[in-house]
């Protein structure tokens, strides 16, 4: 590791520039860590597998410290290779930032802002959002990315966008969040298939269904599973998927049933109707909330946007209400 010593003209550390970590070592190291397999973090990284393994066996020489031990199913960390992991994954996470912030540095804040959410969140709430914001900054270039829930956070905490809706409950003090609504998660079922007519919907009774579930291991699918851990309830389905779309189209064939939250129906789906929405007992609900890094709160373009979704999101939920 890098050895450390007080610099006594100005207080500061200094770092014996000959005994510092190689960077690239340490991203292979932490990848493979991370997924416990060379295979794995080689195609992550896009590397032979060769390559990586010699730079890994270079990494244990520099530190002289057997930090990764080969086990049946892959690789696992040793005492010395958990102190590194846990040490790379911060280095790493400052590394981010740093780009992130020369990203942010390289904008023109006043000029153009980016929104990120999911595919409910673009169907229902979005158009009216941009359309608000457009009136009010004609001049203003804005970009509106679509992604799987879980992504969605990712592409925020990276900068890759300014603002991002949000469906988890994301602790950081990297980022600033405005709740913006809490709204129930429903059971979809085609009108004809056997369970349309119940007034609700057990955890219990989801392990007797056929079911659609997203693919994705954030987001949506953590709120779910979260949901029916609480009761012991483990979910076998029979396809997951991360399209809205193709689940609602998989649904009106009437072998399957899937959980949305209750903004990913539209009101002309449900005014036709092709689904049954069946609420859940004990209640079900996801909370959303507006999102941006902390280094771009001050941005006056940022904070407008951001303030159009909390506006469009507020008076969304205020309707939901009324109708239910």
């Amino acid at each position: 590791m890098a050895k450390l010593g007080k610099n006594h003209k100005n207080g500061q550390l200094n770092i014996v520039a000959n005994d510092v970590i190689d960077s690239r070592r340490l991203l292979y190291f932490y990848h493979v860590a991370r997924t416990k397999s060379f295979s794995v973090a080689a195609t992550v990284l896009n590397v032979a597998q060769s390559a990586l393994s010699r730079q890994i066996q270079q990494l244990e020489a520099d530190l002289d410290a057997t930090l990764l031990e080969r086990t049946g199913r892959g690789v696992s960390l040793t005492q010395f290779g958990q102190i590194v992991y846990e040490q790379a994954a911060a280095i790493l996470d400052e590394m981010s930032a740093t780009v992130a912030r020369l990203h942010s540095a390289r904008r023109q804040p006043t000029g153009q802002v980016s929104i990120a959410g999911s595919s409910s969140i673009m169907t229902v709430q979005m158009p009216e959002v941009l359309m608000r914001f457009m009136k009010e900054y004609p001049d203003i270039e804005i970009t509106a990315v679509q992604a799987t829930t879980g992504d969605v956070y990712d592409l925020l905490a990276i900068g890759q966008v300014d603002v991002a809706i949000l469906s988890l409950g994301y602790e950081s003090q990297k980022i600033v969040q405005h709740k913006l609504l809490t709204e129930p998660m429903l059971l979809v079922a085609a009108r004809d298939h056997p369970i349309a007519s119940h007034s609700y919907v057990k955890r219990d009774d989801l392990s007797e269904l056929d079911l659609i579930l997203p693919a994705s291991e954030n987001g949506m699918r953590i709120t779910i599973e979260r949901y029916c851990d609480d009761a012991g309830v483990k979910l076998s389905p029979h396809l997951r998927v991360d399209s809205v779309p193709l689940m609602k189209s998989l649904v009106q064939e009437g072998r399957f049933c899937t959980i949305l939250p209750r903004m990913a129906v539209t009101a002309a789906e449900v005014a036709s109707g092709d689904f049954a929405l069946i609420p859940f007992k004990p209640k079900f609900t996801r909370t959303l909330s507006v999102a941006c890094l902390s280094e771009r709160a001050e941005s006056p373009i940022v904070a407008a946007l951001m303030r159009k979704v909390v506006e469009v999101c507020r008076e969304y939920g205020t309707a939901q209400s009324q109708i239910e």
